[in-house]
């Protein structure tokens, strides 16, 4: 068991980084931001490509035990159109920050991405061949290849498609549902399928296999392979549940959208590992998006 105050949180101020704060509490020692500052008494500027993490440590009574690597450029299109931009944080910085916590002692946890997988499969495993065809996955992958030539501790998670209970604008429910009242058009794509899984119980789960000393790599996606649509869909019947529906869907592949480079059909992920070792478990996607439904509602 972890003492008090024994985690970094390297990128804490965006979608994930809240629900990990949230659900570790006092565990964080230091949580990092780039552009949003906080004034909780545990935040701290980072810069990926030149804050020591030592500097970060500085003045605390102990040392952590791990450090959640979470920052990044995390824009698929950003990453295909400046891929050299994006690699000096997605990349050198990574691997700069995990080289730096390994020399401190302070094991790595590193967070990666379904983005890894061609989409070429359904259902894939840690042990699956990964061939990823976005920058963004090529970028992940890099970085995960460089931890596993370490010897342990470390640990790297893949993340699937994240989504949030709490009307998170960053959360393409949130996004959907602000379309829903606005009515606008929604364009949604047919053919793309993912395992989709609430962020707090993502962060739930990376809090658990610190605390029990899991290593190695994890898949964290949830219990349930849909389609963007399908996802849709069950936002739209909640939604309709509390007020009339008048938007207008279209149904179109993901070859019809208007993206840098393209994207994965399917990186659905099998998450059999983590429930094994620690009972991994998710709320049903239809207990999330009511509960993000209802976030909306309150918020408007």
């Amino acid at each position: 068991m972890l003492h008090r105050q024994s985690v970094l949180l390297l990128g804490g101020s965006g979608f994930l980084g809240s629900a990990m704060r949230r659900a570790m509490g006092m565990e964080v020692a230091v949580w990092t931001y780039h552009e949003n500052p906080a004034s909780d008494g545990r935040s701290r500027s980072f810069d990926a490509s030149s804050t020591p993490v030592k500097d970060l440590i500085a003045g605390l009574r102990g040392k952590p035990d791990a450090a959640i690597v979470l920052f990044g450029r995390t824009s698929i299109d950003f990453c295909a159109r400046h891929p050299l931009e994006s690699a000096k944080v997605n990349v050198q910085g990574a691997v700069r920050v995990v080289d730096e916590l390994r020399e401190l002692g302070i094991m790595p946890v590193f967070v990666s991405s379904d983005a890894v997988f061609d989409g070429s499969r359904s259902w894939s495993r840690e042990d699956d061949p990964v061939r990823p065809i976005l920058t963004y996955g090529k970028q992940k992958l890099e970085v995960e290849q460089h931890i596993a030539a370490l010897p342990p501790p470390w640990l790297v998670v893949r993340l699937p498609k994240l989504v949030s209970e709490n009307g998170d604008p960053r959360c393409m429910l949130t996004q959907w549902m602000k379309q829903l009242q606005a009515q606008e058009e929604i364009l949604c794509a047919t053919d793309q399928f993912f395992t989709p899984a609430a962020a707090a119980d993502v962060a739930g789960a990376i809090r658990a296999l610190i605390r029990n000393g899991a290593q190695g790599l994890f898949h964290l996606g949830g219990a349930q392979r849909l389609s963007r649509r399908d996802l849709l869909s069950l936002l739209v019947e909640e939604y309709g549940r509390h007020k009339s529906v008048r938007t207008r869907i279209v149904d179109c592949l993901l070859k019809d959208l208007n993206f840098a480079e393209e994207r994965p059909r399917d990186t659905s992920m099998r998450s059999d590992k983590a429930r094994k070792e620690f009972q991994y478990e998710q709320k049903p996607l239809s207990t999330v998006v009511q509960a993000a439904v209802a976030a909306c509602e309150r918020a408007s």
